[in-house]
């Protein structure tokens, strides 16, 4: 937590696959002054009975996560909604990174498991990898990493599960 108060929180909102669901999101954040971090996207879930998912990640306090949980309930185009804090184990982060040189196992260890860590290509001066595991051991490994400067670029997501 912060000194403002403020927490990380991940909002899975299971959405009608129709334009303006996610600017509908949106723009109940920005009405309240909440910045989104991160946002996944995609449609048609047929197996799971929901035509998409918005998955975003946030800064707020716990009144105002509460104000932001009854306002996106209410949006004609959201059907369900679950909230997890951050650090929730029922979460995964993955990234893609981009590195001045090759991984090594002690590089994307965490503290209580080992984080999934694929080679997607490698061109002899860049290393592009794919990284998974819970936010609470994938955080620590990545800014190990950006403060080694290791990684010249990444691009990453959060899911709920």
């Amino acid at each position: 937590m912060t000194d403002t108060g403020k927490r990380h929180w991940v909002f899975r909102a299971h959405v009608l696959d129709r334009a303006g669901a996610l600017t509908s999101i949106a723009s109940a954040f920005s009405n309240e002054g909440i910045s989104i971090d991160t946002v996944v996207g995609h449609g048609l879930e047929a197996h799971a009975g929901v035509d998409g998912s918005v998955v975003m990640t946030f800064w707020c306090n716990e009144r105002e996560k509460d104000v932001m949980v009854r306002k996106v309930r209410r949006l004609s185009k959201v059907t369900g909604l679950e909230e997890h804090p951050y650090n929730s184990q029922n979460l995964r982060k993955s990234a893609i990174i981009t590195a001045n040189r090759r991984l090594a196992p002690h590089d994307v260890a965490g503290d209580q498991t080992f984080l999934t860590c694929e080679l997607v290509e490698a061109n002899g001066q860049t290393w592009t990898y794919f990284l998974a595991g819970s936010p609470s051991e994938l955080d620590p490994v990545l800014e190990r990493l950006e403060k080694g400067g290791v990684v010249t670029d990444i691009v990453y997501s959060v899911i709920g599960l």
